[in-house]
């Protein structure tokens, strides 16, 4: 039997209580970050996610509105903000229908795009409901929300099926058996030989992608097979090619 939510949220914060002691953090981020996301993660829910209430569930990571820097720390193809901002809206109003669900695995807005501006775009925007599982950007520095517009927000989050998914920020140092682990927050990292899988934007060509797609690719990894690609989205593809190959030759 996979691991519940609660399991997960148990794994999840005590690999931010590691993080988090005097001389933690990681290479890009300091123990401070990692006591914000603990106090905030003990005090959100773990969800259990029921993706037949929607037509479509998307699911992307790490937007990171508003900030120029991220252009540069994670090799994004943008001039400014400005743009990027537009490309990524954009790229959502062309991908969400009005019935689905658009999930966020964390990192929304930063700088000048953190205020009632964004929040009101947020709700505004393509899609019945928005779900946020919380990022350490998406926190004040003691662990106060700074982010608003969404119908959910979360620790962590569940989804069953086939096979069971546990979405985090940050990635789960161990993936509990049987389970694949959907993370943002190591940008444009490349992919792991492992059970999880980034979905962060730099991984997806800066558009959401569909949950039944990212489910392809985790049946894939919890078999131990190791799809080409050097994002996400080429991992994905590789499997869509492969299945099509094999249906075309029956």
């Amino acid at each position: 039997m996979a691991a519940d939510a609660d399991t997960i949220k148990r794994a999840y914060i005590a690999q931010l209580e590691t993080r988090a002691k005097p001389g933690g953090g990681d290479a890009r981020h300091s123990g401070r970050e990692f006591r914000a996301m603990l106090r905030a993660c003990r005090e959100l829910p773990a969800r259990e996610l029921d993706e037949d209430a929607f037509a479509t569930v998307w699911v992307w990571s790490d937007l990171h509105l508003g900030h120029d820097n991220i252009i540069r720390y994670a090799n994004r193809p943008f001039h400014d903000a400005a743009e990027m901002d537009a490309v990524l809206y954009r790229n959502w109003a062309r991908t969400v229908e009005d019935d689905d669900l658009l999930l966020f695995v964390g990192d929304i807005a930063m700088r000048k795009a953190v205020g009632e501006h964004t929040w009101a775009h947020i709700r505004q925007a393509e899609g019945r409901a928005k779900h946020l599982v919380v990022g350490n950007h998406d926190l004040t520095g003691s662990g106060v929300l700074r982010v608003d517009g969404f119908d959910d927000i979360c620790s962590t989050l569940n989804v069953d099926g086939n096979p069971p998914l546990a979405f985090t920020h940050m990635p789960l140092a161990e993936v509990p058996d049987g389970v694949v682990n959907v993370h943002g927050h190591t940008h444009d990292e490349t992919p792991r030989r492992s059970r999880h899988i980034n979905v962060s934007v730099e991984q997806l060509d800066y558009r959401p992608v569909a949950l039944g797609r990212i489910k392809a690719l985790a049946r894939e990894l919890l078999a131990e097979r190791y799809p080409d690609g050097q994002t996400t989205l080429e991992r994905i593809a590789s499997v869509e090619g492969a299945a099509a190959l094999a249906d075309s030759e029956r």
